[in-house]
């Protein structure tokens, strides 16, 4: 005697889901094959969700036996049957989004208040601008993403939300790269501006040349993942229509040299720090500044790991959620991270206080004068002169840490962020 699925589902009383949704035949053909070996009844839907063995057969034979739209109805039938919670995390990205959005262009709004204020816009500054411009796809495309489904079952979702979904993922991913690397460019760019060493100088201007690179590069690669470009959001069907290249394989290398090149623009400047004749509250000041990047890096190694994890998943709107979610936070926090200089300008202006005067006076003790450069006379008698330098603020400048030259006796060099 053969029993279908629309037995049980007549059976358990369910009479308004089955006019509701019309399970797939491959699907009940797939719950006939495997019943007979189970030791449940046919009527008894209990059991029949408690089964384990017989659902992972289901399971296996829908994914080979039918198409992924109707392996999706039928999942949706099944937990609907079993009674499965409604899962729903459809809110974590857009808050995220909403809060560090927020944040981060309110900092942005603050750097350009500085640029005007002082009149005068810098590389960083504009690369920060853009990086924010880049930023704002992304983070409005979260929300269009909740309101398709995203952070919910995959299989409670229609066809053409998911669709939506994965349009607005490849969005938001081709906004995150330019985003994230301009971010990059405006912290190095600082590094230059404050570190007027040589060397330095030009091992940041090599890391410049590899963001600008990377990112133009990993764009392009990101809005051609398929050729012709929209069978990216239609492949999920496994139609197979165009080519597409390896979408886990390209994120898992960007996301590994996005946290080796994050490991290394937060080490560059830390020797340079070090040396620094400053008092310990500035000192503290600046390296709590740079600090900020070590947040930016923790989420970079949160995210990749979740990358990996569910590169495979069969359930993506569900479980990238937090992947998602990290992207947005290491995006905004990043371009907060590269607009702190003018926070603190604004902060030195509206509490000065905290910051210890504007005007600086440097005090050193020049080496004693004698031997034959002497236009004096060496009688035996040696003069030290104490000097003293006043370093003023430049009246078009925005940033606010002052950085004195290292080498002992030689405070000729003044750099403000």
């Amino acid at each position: 005697m053969r029993f279908t699925l629309w037995t049980v589902l007549a059976v358990a009383g369910l009479a308004t889901f089955v006019q509701a949704q019309e399970m797939p035949k491959c699907a009940s053909d797939c719950l006939v094959k495997f019943l007979k070996d189970s030791k449940c009844e046919p009527t008894d839907a209990d059991c029949i969700c408690a089964d384990t063995v017989l659902n992972e057969n289901v399971g296996a034979c829908t994914l080979t036996g039918c198409t992924i739209v109707e392996a999706l109805a039928a999942r949706n039938g099944t937990a609907t049957l079993c009674g499965e919670p409604v899962r729903d995390r459809t809110l974590v990205a857009p808050v995220a989004t909403a809060v560090s959005g927020s944040l981060a262009l309110a900092f942005i709004a603050l750097r350009v208040f500085e640029c005007l204020y002082h009149k005068e816009f810098r590389w960083a500054d504009i690369c920060a601008v853009c990086a924010m411009v880049s930023s704002i796809p992304m983070d409005i495309f979260e929300f269009y993403m909740k309101a398709n489904g995203f952070g919910k079952d995959i299989w409670t979702l229609s066809e053409q939300q998911i669709t939506n979904v994965v349009k607005y993922t490849w969005v938001t991913q081709v906004s995150y790269i330019p985003a994230i690397c301009l971010t990059k460019i405006a912290i190095i760019s600082i590094f230059i501006r404050v570190f007027p060493i040589k060397v330095f100088q030009m091992v940041c201007w090599g890391t410049i040349v590899h963001c600008a690179l990377f990112m133009i590069t990993t764009t392009i690669a990101a809005i051609l993942a398929c050729v012709p470009v929209e069978a990216a959001w239609t492949n999920w069907k496994g139609t197979k229509e165009g080519v597409c290249y390896d979408n886990n394989a390209f994120w898992w290398a960007h996301s590994a040299i996005n946290i080796v090149t994050d490991l290394w623009i937060l080490a560059l400047p830390i020797p340079q720090l070090l040396k620094l004749q400053l008092g310990r509250k500035k000192k503290i000041y600046l390296i709590l500044m740079f600090s900020v990047g070590i947040i930016i890096t923790v989420v970079s190694i949160v995210r990749f790991s979740g990358l990996v994890t569910y590169s495979a998943t069969s359930n993506p709107t569900y479980n990238n959620v937090m992947v998602a979610t990290y992207s947005v936070i290491e995006c905004n926090v990043s371009i907060i991270c590269c607009c702190m200089p003018a926070l603190l300008a604004f902060l030195r202006r509206a509490y000065p206080s905290l910051f210890g005067s504007t005007n600086r006076s440097l005090e050193y003790r020049s080496k004693s004068v004698g031997g034959s450069k002497s236009p004096f006379p060496s009688n035996g008698i040696q003069k030290s002169v104490t000097q003293s330098v006043s370093y003023m603020p430049r009246s078009n400048d925005s940033d606010i840490v002052e950085l004195m030259d290292v080498e002992e006796n030689k405070p000729d060099r003044y750099h403000r962020w």
